[in-house]
C-alpha cells in the first residue's frame, strides 16, 4: 500500500481517493505558492527550518518542532524562510478517516474541528522524534499486514497530534501578525461577502493599496486578492456542505458573476462547486 509521497499533491490525492490517509516529506524550499484548501484534513509537522504560517486568519510562527492541526475548511499557506532547508512531515487525512477512528469514547475529529481547538503545538525533542518515526513508517514494507500495519501507523499520528493540542486550548495564542495585516484580514474577513477591492482593505488600514501588498507578501507569502479568494473558496465549502445552492453561495460569498465562481472554486478544489455540494463532503 503506498501512503508515503515527495509530492504533496499525490498524498491529497491519495486520501481522497481511498477516504483514508496519504504521507508528505519534502526538504525542498518550494510550497504551495497559493492560499489554499483542500479536502482532506492536515497534520504539519516542521522539523528543520521554519518561516510564517497563515491559517485562516492568522499567521503563526514556524520552527523547528512545531506542528500544525488543520481541517479541510481553513485555507492555509506556508512561507518558509528564504534559502534555508525546509524539513516537514505532513499527514492528510479523509474527514471519514478521523471519523472512524475512534480510541474507546475519543473521536479525534473533535481536535480538529472545535472553535477551541489548538492550531499550532510546541513539541519537546521526544515528542517530535517520535511523530518523525511514525512518518519514516509509512515509508516502510510491511508484507501481507502492511495496510493494516500502516493504517495503525497513521493514526497514532493522529492520536498523538490530538493528545498534544489537547494541552494548548486556545487556538490563536500563537498568532504573530503585523497590526496592519491583523487589520486587514480582519476587515476581509467581516466583508468578504460583499465587493471587496484591494484599494478599500489599505483604506480601511491607512495604507496605501501599494504598502499593504508588500505587507501581505512578507507576512503571508500571498496577495491581498488571493487571501480573498482563498477565505472565500473557504466559506463556500462550508456552505456547499450543508447543502445551500451554488448560486446561493456564489453570491453569499461576494462572487457577483456566477462563472468566475465555477472557474474560481474549480481552480482551488479540483471540483466544480455543484459536483461538490452532489458529493455531500
Amino acid at each position: 500500500m503506498k501512503c508515503y509521497f515527495n509530492k504533496c499533491s499525490e498524498a491529497v490525492r491519495q486520501a481522497a481517493k481511498a477516504e483514508g490517509f496519504g504521507a508528505f516529506h519534502s526538504t525542498k524550499n518550494n510550497p504551495n505558492k497559493d492560499v489554499h484548501v483542500h479536502d482532506c484534513c492536515e497534520i504539519f509537522l516542521c522539523v528543520k527550518g521554519g518561516g510564517h504560517f497563515l491559517v485562516d486568519n492568522k499567521v503563526y510562527t514556524v520552527k523547528e518542532g512545531v506542528l500544525f492541526i488543520i481541517n479541510q475548511f481553513e485555507a492555509h499557506k506556508i512561507v518558509p524562510d528564504k534559502n534555508e532547508v525546509f524539513s516537514r512531515y505532513i499527514l492528510h487525512t479523509h474527514p471519514s478517516f478521523l471519523r472512524s477512528a475512534r480510541f474507546g469514547d475519543f473521536s479525534p475529529a473533535s481536535c480538529f474541528y472545535s472553535p477551541n481547538k489548538a492550531t499550532r503545538v510546541s513539541l519537546s525533542d521526544a515528542e517530535c522524534d517520535r511523530l518523525v518515526e511514525l512518518f519514516e513508517s509509512l515509508n516502510l514494507d510491511y508484507g501481507c499486514a502492511d495496510e493494516a500495519y500502516k493504517r495503525l501507523r497513521a493514526e497514532e499520528i493522529v492520536l498523538d497530534a490530538c493528545r498534544f493540542s489537547l494541552r494548548e486550548s486556545t487556538r490563536y495564542g500563537d498568532g504573530v501578525m503585523h497590526e496592519s495585516i491583523d487589520a486587514a484580514i480582519g476587515y476581509i474577513n467581516e466583508n468578504f461577502s460583499h465587493e471587496l477591492s484591494v484599494e478599500e482593505v489599505a483604506k480601511s488600514v491607512f495604507l496605501s493599496p501599494t504598502q499593504l501588498s508588500r505587507l501581505f507578501k512578507r507576512y503571508c507569502g500571498t496577495t491581498p486578492m488571493r487571501y480573498i479568494i482563498g477565505k472565500r473558496i473557504t466559506e463556500a465549502k462550508k456552505l456547499l456542505s450543508e447543502g445551500k445552492s451554488v448560486t446561493e453561495v456564489a453570491f453569499m460569498c461576494g462572487f457577483n458573476d456566477y462563472a468566475n465562481f465555477i472557474r474560481a472554486f474549480k481552480s482551488a478544489v479540483g471540483i466544480p462547486p455543484g459536483k461538490y455540494r452532489s458529493s455531500g463532503r
